[in-house]
Order: structure tokens, then sequence, then C-alpha cells
């Protein structure tokens, strides 16, 4: 059996089990794409708790913090899953494919020459000295 043998890293509320789509390293994504209903719950609350805290200043004209604290929310919520979607074995950012392939291979390349103990190196060692040897 091969060493590169990886049980994925249990995550706390973790959402989708996938595989990388360059190395194919087991992974789990803990944050979706969209804000979930929950999220929405959390939004609400904290304008009604804004407009509450500021009724003295702005009167019921606080609850117009609301777009402001959604655009905060999703901001965040956006930013935690393009982090959450990089690969941490050999560095694939899907979003980046998307864009330019070339660019995206450069920062795979990049990622993999600042990463010498990286999994997926010694897998490739590991194939190619089977590869190499007598009898196959």
């Amino acid at each position: 059996m091969s060493d590169y043998c990886y049980r994925p890293t249990q995550k706390k509320n973790h959402k989708t089990e996938c595989f990388c789509a360059h190395c194919r390293s087991p992974r789990i994504l803990r944050y979706s794409r969209r804000l979930q209903g929950r999220h929405f719950g959390q939004i609400l609350t904290l304008g009604f708790v804004f407009t509450a805290a500021t009724y003295s200043w702005f009167g019921f004209n606080g609850i117009y913090a609301l777009p402001v604290i959604w655009a905060i929310f999703e901001t965040s919520h956006k930013a935690l899953y393009r982090k959450d979607l990089k690969c941490p074995f050999c560095g694939f950012d899907p979003t980046w494919y998307k864009k330019d392939v070339k660019l995206a291979r450069l920062r795979v390349e990049e990622f993999l020459k600042q990463n010498p103990e990286s999994p997926v190196l010694a897998r490739a060692k590991t194939f190619q000295n089977n590869s190499q040897t007598p009898g196959h």
C-alpha cells in the first residue's frame, strides 16, 4: 500500500466531503457558497440589536444599518469560502482555474516549490520510483 494514505481531517460542522481536482486528496469543506437560513437569522438579530442600542440617537432609522450588516456578513462568508476552497496539499484553487488556467498552474508550481515536503510531491516521487524499477 502506498505511503500516501490520507484520512480527511475532521472539521466541526463540515458541509461537504470532496476530492481535490488536481491532486485527488480527500477534502472537507466547512463553508458553503451561499449564506444559509441561520445566517439570515443572525443578520436580523444583529440589526434589531443595533437598532435598539442606537435608538436614542437614530430612532427607528437604525434599521437602515441592516443592508450594511448583510454586506459585511456576505463578504466575510465569501472570503472564508474562498479560503476553504484552496487545497492545503497542492495549493490548487478552482476559482483561479476558472479565471486563468496558466496562472492557476503557476500558483500550484509556486506552492509546491515553497512546500517541498508536500505529500503530493512525495506521491509523485514514489510513482516515479515504481515506474523506473525493472520488471514492470
